[in-house]
């Protein structure tokens, strides 16, 4: 099969789950919003902002790390290695998710939070191994090339399962609260998390049974502090929005917010189902030299995420008033205004294409790092200015401006070091 019928098939198949994925988020998105209501609603958004915060120290840069380290070693047939890297990783999820989780108890114990969070957040931290291994499991396919595989278990079955638990308590009680959410997200979690462990065990570690392991932990270690970096900071850039709305805003603005970025998420979805596809490919070619093919596959690639992607843009900006009003009720109408600025922001991202996935697939992690810094500085000093005067709006504006000025530096770095272009253009 040649290679650019290899990256439509494979797109074809990942971005079909992802929309099945997107579309099941979407009606649950609803739900929530409409039977939380926005102070409910908001409270919820709130409580798993701040745990995918506390998610952050055990699972940021891993994935990125492993997809890299696991595609070499297949590449050059390391297979102690490979099932050290493995092994290795599912260590460390467990071991910094346990230590955050004994710092949230003790956060919450002392009344570090809210009365009203504390009760949700002493349920909310039993999320934090569970989706840290979950991110671990999926990374270790998508090394494996099997991008489909690593959505399967969290993009289908969990919110698959949460719906229908969810249809049936709604249709039977009428009610719904943010408390039976979370009991409902750690149930559908841990669920997939055991059909993720039993794919992996089956499909990819049977061919390792054999192997000696072999460890090259103090390696690892180094090369993962500035992936960890640039994934910590990067999430930042995203969740400090939602969680300096929660402070200095309303909780009210944070559903505006979260409501506003369910269209995101459909946005992203072109430029994230080629990059689970291309980033261990960019990584296998760039290792063996071969620039030509490396840089036909980032140019088809942006060229496929943007067919996808801007037309959706498209009628988010024209008719997303109506989308809202239709899906979530009028109520909500106040996410319109950020869901536009949301969009330009993530059209201009859709533009450049996959620069950052080239910087550390490319091993130029360091650098790719320092921009992450510069831009998300850029940010928190853009939220904390505009989110006191224009809330949830103003958060808009931040993060799109601050998203504008990290894709464009990382475009200039990704021509000037490599020679290769990400951005889109239609010279054959």
């Amino acid at each position: 099969m040649s290679e650019p019928t290899s990256l439509y098939r494979k797109f074809t198949g990942t971005a079909g789950v992802m929309i099945i994925s997107r579309c099941l988020a979407m009606v649950l998105g609803i739900i929530y919003a409409r039977y939380l209501g926005p102070e409910q609603f908001g409270l919820y958004s709130f409580v798993l902002s701040i745990v995918a915060m506390a998610t952050l120290p055990a699972v940021a840069g891993l994935p990125n790390l492993l997809v890299r380290e696991i595609a070499n070693f297949h590449l050059e047939e390391k297979w102690g290695l490979l099932k050290g890297v493995i092994n290795w990783s599912r260590i460390y999820v467990l071991s910094i998710s346990l230590t955050v989780m004994l710092i949230m108890s003790g956060a919450l114990y002392f009344n570090f939070f809210e009365s009203s969070l504390s009760d949700l957040l002493w349920i909310a931290i039993f999320l934090i191994p569970i989706k840290g291994l979950l991110a671990q499991q999926g990374a270790v396919f998508n090394g494996f090339r099997k991008p489909i595989f690593a959505q399967l278990p969290t993009q289908i079955f969990a919110p698959l399962m949460t719906l229908v638990i969810l249809s049936c308590s709604v249709s039977f009680y009428g009610e719904l609260t943010a408390y039976s959410l979370l009991y409902l997200s750690l149930l559908s979690a841990f669920s997939a998390f055991i059909i993720s462990a039993f794919l992996i065990r089956k499909k990819l570690l049977v061919t390792l049974h054999n192997a000696t392991t072999n460890y090259v932990i103090k390696t690892w270690h180094k090369a993962l502090l500035p992936f960890t970096l640039i994934a910590f900071i990067g999430t930042l850039n995203t969740e400090l929005a939602s969680v300096f709305l929660g402070f200095w805003g309303d909780i009210e603005s944070v559903a505006y917010f979260k409501v506003a970025m369910q269209g995101v998420t459909l946005v992203s979805l072109g430029l994230s189902a080629i990059n689970m596809v291309i980033m261990p490919n960019v990584a296998r070619l760039y290792k063996e030299g071969n620039l030509k093919a490396t840089q036909m596959l980032l140019t088809k690639s942006v060229r496929l995420s943007c067919l996808v992607s801007l037309p959706i843009i498209l009628a988010l900006v024209f008719f997303g008033d109506f989308f809202i009003s239709l899906l979530f009720g009028d109520e909500y109408l106040a996410a319109y205004p950020i869901l536009i600025i949301l969009c330009i922001g993530q059209a201009m991202k859709l533009l450049m294409g996959s620069s950052g996935l080239v910087l550390n697939m490319t091993g130029n992690e360091n650098l790719a790092l320092r921009t992450v810094i510069i831009t998300v500085s850029i940010n928190v000093f853009l939220l904390t200015i505009l989110i006191p005067y224009y809330g949830s709006f103003g958060a808009a504006i931040s993060i799109s401006l601050s998203l504008f000025i990290n894709n464009l530096l990382m475009v200039i770095h990704v021509w000037r070091i490599t020679n290769l272009t990400t951005w889109l253009c239609f010279k054959i």
